[in-house]
């Protein structure tokens, strides 16, 4: 038994630190008056956003391929390949109506932490109801799941026996090249998007980005940082850092950041940077992220897009 009360040292220490950097976060946001000030902290986080994910690679061929056609009543289901850096797969089902009236609203889904990735039962049955609702769906299998497995040639598996021990495995690796993991992991949502592109049946102005736990992860980084994306709906991940770290949760490699606390940002930052474009927060009664800090967020969101002038059907939406 420890009697020398050091065991929380190092979390008392960096919860007071985020706790000042949230204090200090809400006073810059209290002395925001104008629109053009709302503006102006905007291009901040913008600018902070893009140090923190780094300078993207060079777009390449994505080399695509469909290997497969599942014909379902209403949709049929493609299945696609898709190199997002060379030599790099991704695999991806691609979701699209079988009734559409023009081009199609499209939607790039972001899959959670499960070994099945965008075969688990879950993700199948939100893109089956998006495709029945006439969005063409792209969903694709992050690092290490699904059909994408980065130690297939490890003999001891024990040391990446789950999809979050395989992250975190990457992301010490990429660290000691000065690489974030978050960012390859959004690089290949962001490439998922411009797969989506080209395809004949989508309206490019009116396609949207999703993903629940893991995937509301993505969702929440891959909607700062880029720009095409005409609206989001992250899903059982926004919260703010301190919630996070108050109640000791763990957290994979991909969901800090690198920087973002020390300059200042929250996760509802990430949400501001695309104001006033439309964006639902999603979050259920027993998250995993505490809705404390979901409805935190909500309130800076919703405060942050009247100020910009956003109407009352663009203005954020909360749901539990």
């Amino acid at each position: 038994m420890l009697r020398n009360g050091y065991a929380q040292m190092v979390q008392d220490h960096y919860v007071r630190r985020v706790r000042k950097v949230a204090q200090e976060r809400a006073g810059k946001l209290r002395a925001i008056r104008t629109r053009k000030q709302a503006l102006a902290y905007q291009e901040g986080i913008r600018s902070s956003v893009r140090k923190a994910f780094g300078p993207w690679p060079r777009k390449t061929s994505l080399s695509p391929q469909t290997t497969g056609v599942i014909e379902r009543r209403g949709f049929r289901i493609e299945k696609v390949l898709f190199e997002s850096r060379p030599g790099c797969l991704v695999t991806a089902s691609l979701y699209i109506p079988d009734k559409i009236d023009g081009l199609a609203p499209g939607v790039v889904a972001s899959c959670g932490h499960s070994s099945d990735g965008k075969a688990a039962p879950i993700y199948q049955e939100f893109c089956q109801r998006l495709a029945l609702s006439g969005f063409v769906t792209l969903i694709f299998d992050p690092f290490n799941q699904g059909e994408r497995d980065q130690y297939y040639k490890l003999s001891d598996r024990e040391i990446v026996r789950s999809s979050t021990h395989a992250h975190n495995m990457m992301g010490k690796q990429l660290d000691l090249i000065g690489e974030w993991f978050g960012a390859w992991r959004a690089w290949d949502g962001i490439r998922a998007l411009d797969y989506l592109l080209t395809r004949p049946e989508v309206d490019p102005d009116r396609i949207g980005l999703t993903g629940n736990s893991g995937g509301g992860t993505m969702t929440t980084w891959i909607w700062g940082v880029e720009e095409r994306f005409a609206f989001a709906a992250p899903s059982c991940f926004v919260t703010t850092f301190a919630h996070n770290l108050e109640n000791e949760l763990p957290a994979d490699a991909e969901q800090y950041p690198t920087g973002v606390i020390g300059r200042g940002l929250d996760m509802a930052d990430f949400m501001l940077a695309q104001a006033p474009k439309p964006v639902m927060l999603l979050g259920q009664k027993y998250c995993f992220f505490d809705r404390r800090g979901l409805k935190d967020a909500y309130d800076n969101v919703c405060w942050f897009y009247s100020l910009v002038g956003a109407s009352d059907e663009l203005r954020p939406r909360v749901a539990e």
